[in-house]
């Protein structure tokens, strides 16, 4: 791990102070211990003149005991002489002690204590010459005294001499006491100024490294905030695996890249484990394996399965990171590539299409070119900014010259445009320099062999990708086609005459046909009544089929008349509501379904925009039809469903795309038929049973596939012999 300089610095002060510290902590406790033992040495100085004082006025004491007794006989004065005897010896114990380290003085002690015991002998020998001991010797004890007054002396002078001795060492000692002491305050002063400097230092980098460390904290905390939007915006998230405690750390975005609430399980194998894809186990667990093993993870990747099912593709990677103590951890990071395989799978895609395109532009090139040979036109381009033309191979053809044979310039066409027509070729040009469009224009050109040409010029101004504004124009040879719409002008005014005598004749048919069937069926009528009882078997027979006739041809030239309507009928279109139509269709047809006792079921139907009459027209064919065709000894059953459907899922409209129509199907349980004759039953005056078996013209299904085309629907028909009939009809939403 690096350490940083200001780290560095740090760790160097920290260094210097300790050593200077334990060099002043030294320092002092030496001064401290010199101060302590010129302080013990003084007092010991002290303590010996005390204690030569004592002895001597100890022996003096004892000597003006002895000498009270030897006045006054009081025996008192022995035995303070005796107490004082021990003082003095105690004394000399303690001088003994407190001379131990010093030679001159345990030399005068050791003649100070001869003195004291020869003085003592004296005074032994003194107490027994005592009276009480019964002897009298005046002189002796004289003698015995003036011994003593001469070894006092001695002492005196002994005690003298060691007091004098004292008395010098005690000056040496106070001298270096004082100096000593008179460096303690400077020693304080400086070591107090050391550490305040040491303090003041200290305080210094502290405070600089605590700015450094919240200015580090903080962009530490605005890194960790741009890390965990970064996770977020580019969906990643990352992960922790400590290989000494074996234990797994997770970001909040990579639990929410599983799909899951940040923090909101443990982060452990086991419970990432219900997220792998069951088809991908097998490489999660080769992960886990190559972690443990190398340490690190190289690029892998996974897929999952979140709570809502989506499945998501992931890629992970990871490296060791290691620290003091034995650190070792492998730190990875997690991301959602899904979005970058599906554009990845779409680039595939697109420059696939793209090749695919390219060859077909190709192709389409290609095409074009023998397109405009077929189509007769040319193309051609004006760039604005250089005002040159380019001409299309067949633009060339058209003018009756080679591809790129010549420069078109305008000056250049205008030589071919015929003489009449050159003020629409100028007008256009100056439009097509003021950047403005050309409309359709049609002019005549003379080629090369003097034949005469119609053209029909078109063209747009268009700006690409760059800003670059071009025009683009198309060139057509119209001759032919000119002259066919001449030839089709004559044919409509043909045509029209035509459509004028079948008017006359719907009028005809509507009118002075039907006046006489009228009047044969009333004279019909009319011999049937009064002629009933005269006509012979015969000719009631031929009466008969007489009038059956007239009603047949009465019936056809209705249904040619509904027929000619709906070809005719203004297509005004109105929202119609099919569950209405139907009950009328019901009402008109009541008669019949009663007779055959019909039993009928219906759905809800929609309301479509459409001709009312018409849609009821359709509906009353329908019904009249599965009615007319139904088994003589089966009831009749007519079922009426629906269904809204795409024209892409149902076959028969032959339809690739996603338009809704009205679905409605007729089924019955009648006669049927071959399928064979599905489309041929829509036809007119088709009839798949004789006119003896059962009544109709064979125009009631053509009425109605008319019906539905004028609604822009289709109608189909589904059937099998003696298993009914299902007619569907639909209709575009």
């Amino acid at each position: 791990m690096k350490i940083s300089n200001s780290q560095f610095v740090s760790r160097i002060i920290f260094t210097l102070s300790l050593f200077v510290l334990l060099f002043i902590g030294a320092i002092t406790f030496k001064h401290t211990t010199n101060i302590s033992r010129a302080s013990k040495v003084l007092l010991e100085t002290y303590e010996v003149n005390l204690a030569l004082e004592h002895l001597f006025n100890d022996i003096v004491d004892s000597e003006n005991s002895l000498r009270g007794y030897l006045i006054t006989s009081d025996t008192t004065h022995l035995r303070s002489y005796r107490n004082t005897i021990k003082k003095v010896n105690y004394s000399f114990l303690l001088l003994k002690a407190l001379t131990n380290e010093n030679q001159i003085q345990r030399d005068n002690l050791r003649m100070l204590y001869h003195y004291i015991s020869e003085r003592n002998n004296k005074i032994t020998s003194f107490m027994e010459l005592l009276p009480e001991n019964g002897v009298n010797r005046n002189q002796e004890l004289r003698k015995i005294f003036k011994e003593s007054d001469t070894l006092i002396q001695e002492i005196r002078e002994k005690v003298s001499e060691m007091i004098a001795n004292e008395e010098s060492y005690l000056k040496q000692r106070n001298l270096k006491y004082t100096n000593q002491i008179y460096l303690t305050p400077i020693l304080a002063f400086g070591i107090l100024f050391i550490i305040l400097l040491l303090l003041i230092l200290t305080y210094y980098r502290t405070s600089r490294n605590l700015e450094q460390l919240q200015t580090t904290n903080t962009k530490l905390k605005k890194s960790q905030f741009l890390s965990y939007q970064a996770e977020i915006l580019s969906e990643f998230g990352t992960w922790e695996w400590d290989l000494i405690t074996q234990t797994l750390k997770y970001s909040d975005n990579f639990y929410r890249i599983l799909g899951a609430e940040p923090q909101s399980f443990e982060a452990t194998n086991e419970n990432f484990f219900p997220f792998v894809h069951p088809e991908d186990m097998g490489a999660v667990n080769t992960i886990i394996e190559k972690i443990l093993e190398l340490e690190e993870l190289p690029y892998s990747y996974y897929r999952i399965i979140r709570k809502d099912g989506q499945i998501r593709n992931l890629r992970a990677t990871g490296k060791l990171f290691t620290g003091e103590g034995g650190m070792k951890i492998v730190l990875g990071v997690t991301e959602d590539i899904t979005t970058e395989t599906a554009k990845t799978e779409l680039l595939l895609s697109n420059n696939e299409e793209l090749q695919k395109t390219n060859k077909e532009l190709k192709i389409l090139s290609e095409s074009g070119k023998q397109a405009e040979i077929l189509g007769n036109y040319g193309s051609w381009i004006l760039d604005y900014e250089t005002g040159r033309y380019t001409y299309s191979d067949n633009k060339f053809r058209l003018l009756g010259f080679e591809p790129q044979s010549f420069y078109p310039g305008i000056e250049r066409i205008l030589e071919l445009i015929h003489p009449e027509d050159k003020y629409l070729i100028e007008e256009a040009y100056q439009n097509s320099r003021e950047g403005k469009d050309i409309p359709s224009i049609t002019y005549r050109i003379i080629k090369q062999d003097g034949t005469i040409r119609l053209f029909k010029t078109i063209a747009k101004s268009i700006i690409d990708s760059r800003g670059k504004r071009t025009l683009i124009g198309t060139t057509q040879d119209i001759t032919e086609d000119y002259n066919k719409s001449l030839q089709l002008k004559e044919r409509n005014k043909e045509l029209e005459q035509t459509i004028k005598e079948l008017n006359e004749f719907n009028y005809v048919a509507s009118h002075d046909l039907q006046e006489p069937l009228r009047k044969i069926q009333t004279f019909i009528s009319r011999i049937k009544e009064k002629e009933k009882d005269t006509l012979t078997e015969f000719g009631k027979d031929y009466l008969h089929r007489v009038n059956v006739a007239s009603i047949r041809m009465r019936g056809l030239i209705d249904d040619l008349l509904q027929y000619s309507k709906a070809n005719k009928e203004k297509k005004i279109l109105i929202k119609t509501d099919l569950n209405k139509a139907l009950q009328n269709s019901l009402i008109v047809l009541s008669q019949k379904i009663e007779e055959k006792k019909v039993r009928l079921t219906q759905q809800r139907l929609p309301a479509i925009h459409g001709i009312p009459f018409q849609l009821q027209q359709l509906f009353t064919n329908l019904l009249s039809n599965s009615i007319k065709y139904s088994k003589e000894d089966t009831e009749p059953l007519i079922s009426i469903t629906y269904e809204k459907v795409i024209a892409k899922n149902e076959k028969p409209l032959q339809e690739n795309s996603n338009r809704y129509f009205h679905k409605i199907n007729f089924t019955d349980n009648g006669i049927g038929f071959e399928q064979v004759n599905g489309e041929k039953i829509f036809l007119l005056f088709k009839r798949l049973h004789g006119k003896t078996e059962y009544d109709g013209t064979g125009v009631g299904l053509a009425i109605c596939k008319k019906i539905v085309e004028n609604h822009k629907g289709q109608i189909f028909a589904y059937s099998k012999p003696e298993k009914g009939t299902t007619i569907t009809v639909y209709f575009p939403v």
